[in-house]
């Protein structure tokens, strides 16, 4: 049979010269790919002006082009690109060789032997939110728990990024905070613009976002000659280095690797993905727990088994009891994954089920639509499902969960996000009792470079016999 062309896929019709440009938003995009998928099913085309696209939802293919990385894919050149405009290049940008030098380190800096060190900077940071959302459920009314526990990673993420405690969950915002925040949303808001304007002319927001970044990069700069005085005073911290900024400059010093611009850029990635990607994780299961008080009931009975008296989890190993947690975990991440979708494109003239797709050409991929299609009883929320205890559901097809991605590219900070989360939820299903604050409205999905619920708030109660806050 002959091998079809992109223009032979099928897909909603398209207007001249902008087609389907129209028909889709950045903030929905998933949701309105993810319903054609479903109606010109899991392989298709859409238009954005003259940029073909080709939409991608079946699990298996999605396995294949990101495990044939970074040697026959790459992220869209625009994310590339455009970091290179807005900041510096770290791992998650980098490409090729850059990516392999980058990875390395990160990966090393990330994996499962440094947890247990982590854990105590973990611990401290979920003591303070016990006492943030202890004071919330004393003062009763609607609680924005999303802002809460953005401020818990925040203060998690700075402190194994660089060493330094911005303790945002009392103190409030702190300027590097929103700074970043300004970062996100821009680098977002320009990755979906079909005309590049700010090559040309700034815009109010655009000079907003060259100043946000010039202080980023003199927090970060300060940040590192602290950390150079603290290895050249305690020379062993070039062996064990104590945080990720600090494995990055021993690298440098012992083996040259990284450059100063690299460096920032590294520290700015772990920034900005440990903090959005686990929040927005963290809030998303908040608000599935809020709608499922027997699945709330059933976390809090373990939690109580594992932590006992305790408010939260004072010792790393506590953690490996919350098996039902993680369960809901996984279960939240399936149904309300932060990263829905993503983008690649071909370094070489390609094939994809019987598709010729030419070098560059913009492939977007469903990596939550491909899960619920890889699931019996899809929609049904089942954290069982996860334990291999429920007998009429089989456990998932692993191929199926895209949450952090698959490959040489799979998300090195997947296991401290998992820690995070866990040891947060498990206090919060230990202390208390959660429901939606009806005045708040419905919660919707935003997709920026992570997919938020806006419009969360909630009620909380606490659970008898009221735990004391130490």
């Amino acid at each position: 049979m002959a091998m079809r062309s992109i223009s032979d896929l099928p897909g909603p019709r398209r207007l001249p010269l902008i087609g389907n440009a129209h028909q889709v938003r950045p903030g929905s995009l998933h949701l309105t790919a993810e319903k054609w998928a479903d109606r010109y099913g899991p392989l298709y085309r859409i238009d954005f002006g003259r940029r073909k696209v080709v939409v991608i939802g079946d699990a298996e293919t999605l396995n294949d082009l990101l495990r044939d990385r970074p040697d026959g894919f790459r992220r869209w050149r625009e994310i590339l690109e455009i970091t290179e405009e807005v900041s510096h290049v770290g791992v998650f940008a980098a490409e090729g060789d850059d990516w392999r030098r980058m990875r390395r380190l990160a990966v090393t800096a990330l994996n499962s032997n440094h947890l247990q060190r982590y854990f105590e900077i973990i611990s401290n940071c979920t003591e303070r939110l016990h006492r943030r959302l202890l004071a919330a459920a004393r003062a009763g009314g609607g609680f924005d728990i999303g802002e809460a526990l953005s401020s818990f990673t925040v203060d998690v993420t700075s402190a194994l990024a660089f060493g330094h405690d911005l303790n945002t969950l009392e103190r409030g915002d702190s300027d590097l905070q929103q700074h970043l925040h300004r970062v996100f949303h821009m680098t977002n808001r320009r990755l979906f613009l079909s005309v590049p304007y700010w090559r040309y002319f700034k815009l109010p927001a655009d000079r907003a976002l060259d100043r946000s970044m010039a202080e980023i990069d003199k927090a970060v700069g300060s940040f590192m000659e602290e950390a150079r005085r603290r290895i050249a005073a305690r020379p062993e911290l070039r062996e064990a280095p104590e945080n990720f900024l600090e494995s990055m400059i021993a690298a440098q010093e012992t083996e040259g690797a990284f450059s100063d611009e690299e460096i920032i850029g590294n520290v700015f990635t772990l920034l900005l993905a440990g903090e959005d990607t686990t929040s927005h994780s963290m809030a998303w299961t908040i608000w599935s727990l809020a709608q499922r008080p027997e699945i709330q009931a059933r976390w809090a009975e373990e939690a109580s088994e594992v932590l006992g008296e305790q408010p939260y989890a004072t010792e790393y190993d506590m953690i490996e009891g919350f098996r039902y947690g993680e369960g809901v975990l996984r279960e939240s991440m399936r149904l309300t994954p932060v990263v829905p979708v993503s983008g690649l494109e071909p370094l070489a003239d390609t094939e994809i089920e019987g598709v010729h797709i030419p070098a560059g050409t913009h492939l977007l991929l469903l990596h939550r639509h491909a899960g619920l299609h890889g699931v019996e009883r899809a929609d049904e929320f089942k954290p069982a499902r996860w334990l291999e205890e429920d007998e009429e559901l089989e456990a998932p097809d692993q191929k199926s969960f895209l949450t952090f991605g698959a490959g040489p590219r799979f998300c090195p900070g997947r296991n401290l996000a998992f820690l995070e989360a866990k040891t947060a939820l498990g206090m919060i299903a230990r202390n208390f009792e959660i429901e939606l604050d009806p005045s708040a409205g419905p919660v919707t999905e935003l997709l920026g470079f992570t997919m938020s619920p806006r419009g969360l708030r909630v009620r909380l109660r606490e659970r008898a016999p009221a735990i004391a806050a130490h």
